[in-house]
C-alpha cells in the first residue's frame, strides 16, 4: 500500500476542490482509479468528503460553500483511499492496488471587514 501526505487549506463558506492524479512511482504514467472514498475526522466523528472520479481518470475532492460553512476553524486529519485496477504482465489475472493519501485540512475564516452573511442553512457532510 502506497502512502502520500498532502496538506490543504479550506476557507469557511467558500467552494473547495482538489484534483488528485494518481501516477505510477516508477514510470510516472497516470493510473486510473476504479473507486475512491475520502473522509475528514472532526472530534470523534468521521465525515465523508464528496469524491468524483473524473472522465480523465483523476479523483476530484469537492465541498460546496454550504459544506464548508459549518466547519470550525482548526486543523483536522483527512484521508483518501483509492483502488487502482491493473493486470499482471504475464497473466490475465486482474490485480488491485490500494493508494492512500492522507494529511491535514486547515480550516480558516475569510478575513474581511464585513462579517460573512449566512442564509441560516448549512449542510454538514455525511458521517462515515
Amino acid at each position: 500500500m502506497k502512502k502520500t501526505e498532502m496538506n490543504y487549506t479550506v476557507t469557511r463558506g467558500e467552494v473547495w476542490e482538489r484534483l488528485i492524479i494518481v501516477k505510477d512511482r516508477r514510470t510516472r504514467r497516470k493510473r486510473v482509479p476504479v473507486e475512491a472514498a475520502a473522509s475528514v475526522k472532526i472530534g470523534d466523528t468521521a465525515y465523508q468528503i464528496p469524491v468524483t472520479i473524473t472522465s480523465e481518470g483523476g479523483i476530484l475532492l469537492s465541498m460546496t460553500p454550504a459544506n464548508t460553512e459549518w466547519l470550525a476553524d482548526g486543523t483536522y486529519n483527512w484521508d483518501l483511499v483509492a483502488t487502482i485496477s491493473r493486470s499482471a504482465l504475464l497473466t490475465s489475472t486482474p490485480l488491485a492496488e490500494t493508494v492512500v493519501v492522507y494529511g491535514t485540512l486547515t480550516v480558516s475564516t475569510y478575513d474581511n471587514i464585513t462579517p460573512m452573511e449566512s442564509d441560516g442553512v448549512t449542510t454538514a457532510l455525511e458521517t462515515v
